[in-house]
């Protein structure tokens, strides 16, 4: 069971802690779900309260990869699928230091407790009672003085010196949403709702459409990005915003962050042939509008008007924003002739990777004659050129050319 009832969650902190420790450990043995919850059952546990044990027990099994006090926390599997990674939490609220703080949405208390550790005055507010019955036992938990109000982030009226952050919902049941009008609640309903407060930081989905026109006006645009993931985007408005920043591309957990000024012209390189090296900009880069700048100073080119594909014709210095790899073909759409070239190379794994062309990369697979996959070998590459669709055949530079 992923969520419970207010009152099993009431349970759940006064008398379960127990119950989830010894589950855990149960799990942590290799014993099955199924096996811990009968066992839970006989000792005369009702079937809501086994559940949510064994519910927060895998969930705290799951968390231990990112939150380093996972095991004092308690957590329903959904509400952490649904919370921030503390690293991200905690590089976010750093804008919200020593600040009084509302966090809408507050769920189990992810940004709430990485707020606080910043030193902000948080009152978290949740319309589920059960997720905020959880959050209070984890502020208690870190020490955290945190004030849980149950209600709806479209009703509560922060202080005019306040400053509110929001993660709204992008779930309809199983269907996730794209547009701002349908999150939960709607960030345009959200952003008129506190319009008086001194600046809010909305969390939104790092492929949020620029041209929503619920996005805040005015606002700040962090992407941000851990490893090579890009995790989120986040509108800043008001004092939040930076001074003069229209976006922002950041780097963890290095910290790197470059911007864009709301004076600043978009960079526009020049469209020419592919090269010897094609350069990865980071994802969150390219998202903010600042891959051409990155690629300039490179020297790099575009290979198409419509891609954020750029190569070079030798190795770039070291940047922690790109990536390279070495381009060994050009070839045409054709499965036939990738196969043959791939014949006269020792081929450990391939992957597939679509740039702005449809990819059926099952197909695409069974016609190389069966490979095997991966990501450490080949990169098969479709691109959409400016005239027409190409094979680019790439490997990564460090690997030994095959």
């Amino acid at each position: 069971m992923d969520e419970i009832a207010p009152e099993t969650a009431e349970w759940l902190v006064d008398d379960g802690r127990d119950h989830v420790t010894d589950a855990t450990d149960a799990l942590d043995h290799g014993e099955s779900e199924l096996a811990v919850v009968a066992r839970l059952r006989a000792t005369g546990l009702s079937t809501e309260q086994s559940g949510a044990v064994v519910g927060a027990a895998s969930a705290r099994r799951r968390a231990r990869a990112t939150w380093p006090a996972a095991d004092r926390l308690l957590f329903t599997r959904t509400a952490l699928e649904q919370a921030s990674d503390p690293q991200v939490s905690t590089w976010r609220t750093r804008r919200l230091a020593d600040a009084d703080v509302w966090d809408l949405g507050a769920g189990v208390g992810g940004d709430t407790l990485a707020a606080a550790a910043h030193g902000a005055r948080v009152t978290a507010v949740d319309l589920d009672a059960a997720r905020l019955t959880l959050l209070r036992h984890n502020a208690a938990a870190l020490g955290a003085d945190v004030t849980i109000v149950h209600g709806d982030a479209l009703r509560v009226r922060p202080d005019a010196a306040a400053l509110v952050h929001a993660d709204p919902g992008r779930r309809l049941g199983e269907r996730r949403v794209r547009r701002l009008v349908d999150h939960q609640p709607p960030v345009g309903a959200l952003v008129r709702a506190h319009a008086g407060v001194r600046g809010m930081a909305i969390v939104l989905s790092p492929a949020v459409d620029l041209g929503d026109p619920d996005l805040p006006p005015d606002a700040e645009l962090e992407f941000v990005q851990t490893g090579g993931d890009l995790r989120e985007a986040v509108a800043w408005t008001g004092e939040l915003r930076g001074i003069d920043v229209a976006a922002r591309a950041t780097l963890l957990p290095e910290g790197h962050s470059l911007t864009r000024t709301t004076a600043e012209g978009r960079a526009h390189l020049q469209v020419g042939p592919v090269g010897e090296i094609l350069l990865d900009v980071a994802p969150a880069a390219v998202r903010a509008r600042l891959h051409d700048r990155i690629g300039a100073e490179h020297g790099a080119r575009r290979i198409a008007r419509t891609r954020a594909l750029l190569c070079l014709d030798a190795p770039p210095a070291p940047d922690p924003w790109v990536r390279w790899r070495r381009v060994h073909a050009v070839l045409p759409v054709r499965a036939k002739a990738v196969r043959a070239w791939l014949r006269t190379r020792d081929v450990d794994a391939v992957e597939f990777v679509s740039h702005g062309m449809p990819l059926d990369a099952v197909a695409w697979w069974r016609a190389l004659g069966r490979p095997p996959r991966g990501p450490t070998g080949w990169r098969i590459e479709l691109v959409r050129m400016d005239d027409g669709g190409r094979v680019l055949l790439t490997r990564e530079a460090s690997m030994a050319d095959g």
